[in-house]
């Protein structure tokens, strides 16, 4: 699989897959290419999935900050879009997702945002729902700020993993997540703020593609708050709980996240 510069940045891409209908993957912060492998596996053969490992990510090159980490994100993505596709989302990669269905409508068919952390959007409807999530957070942000990455790093995934004690998780696997954990901070810009302006009304109204908003059933309790921010935003969108999942769903539930999106494919989706 190679590694070429997309929007002036050393990429790292795959394709899994034969089919005309093609699919674009965003993984989540602190994820790969490799994290799709078990969903596109479980998902009809006849689509082509494209996906890329996000900057400082996997075996794409070094974010420096030189660059906003959204802001490269969608340029990288922009990049694959030689024709209409549907775009899937995990985490930070739904916000990618969603502001590329703004940005170039004419190429996005439709839109799977799993967990999309848009908490900027949950904040705007409800102003005090930022402190409690801020208070739930405190230990990840404050270990963060004191430089202590392996507490923050244990902390977040605690919040955000896939339910494994941090001890039970494989050491090289905990080391990775301690050497990437700035990337969620790099992310806050776009989604724990709003930078682009995601919240401002009427801005994803405009959105007329179909979308399935995805949650796991475990998942932490700001992820339905963020859903349904969305849901009421997006003219034509369905959710979808996996039960039992985290907000790894489509790692640890790959054949019912897979399932989930066929099936809205199937009813939602001409192709």
């Amino acid at each position: 699989m190679p590694i070429e510069q997309r929007a002036g940045f050393q990429t790292y891409w795959a394709s899994f897959g034969e089919g005309e209908n093609v699919a674009l993957l965003f993984h989540c912060t602190m994820g790969t290419v490799g994290a799709w492998r078990g969903l596109t596996q479980c998902l009809s053969q006849d689509h082509q999935f494209i996906a890329f490992d996000l900057p400082g990510h996997g075996k794409s090159g070094v974010f420096t900050g030189e660059w906003d980490f959204q802001d490269l994100s969608c340029s990288i993505g922009k990049t694959f879009l030689d024709r209409p596709m549907h775009l899937i989302g995990h985490s930070f990669g739904g916000s990618v997702a969603l502001r590329l269905a703004l940005e170039v409508p004419e190429m996005v068919r439709s839109l799977v945002l799993i967990e999309p952390v848009m908490m900027n959007l949950a904040f705007a409807d409800d102003p005090a729902f930022k402190h409690t999530y801020d208070a739930d957070h405190r230990a990840y942000f404050d270990a963060y700020m004191a430089g202590d990455n392996e507490t923050a790093a244990r902390e977040f995934s605690l919040l955000w993993g896939d339910g494994r004690d941090w001890l039970d998780i494989p050491e090289f696997a905990r080391a990775q997540m301690i050497e990437k954990i700035p990337m969620i901070y790099a992310a806050d810009s776009k989604v724990y703020q709003d930078d682009y302006g995601f919240a401002e009304p009427g801005r994803l109204e405009v959105i007329s593609v179909p979308v399935l908003l995805m949650e796991g059933g475990k998942s932490h309790f700001s992820v339905a708050h963020m859903n349904a921010a969305l849901d009421k935003r997006l003219p034509d969108s369905l959710r979808s709980t996996i039960n039992g999942a985290g907000h790894m769903l489509p790692i640890t539930h790959p054949q019912e996240t897979a399932q989930a999106i066929s099936e809205f494919w199937k009813n939602k989706v001409h192709d």
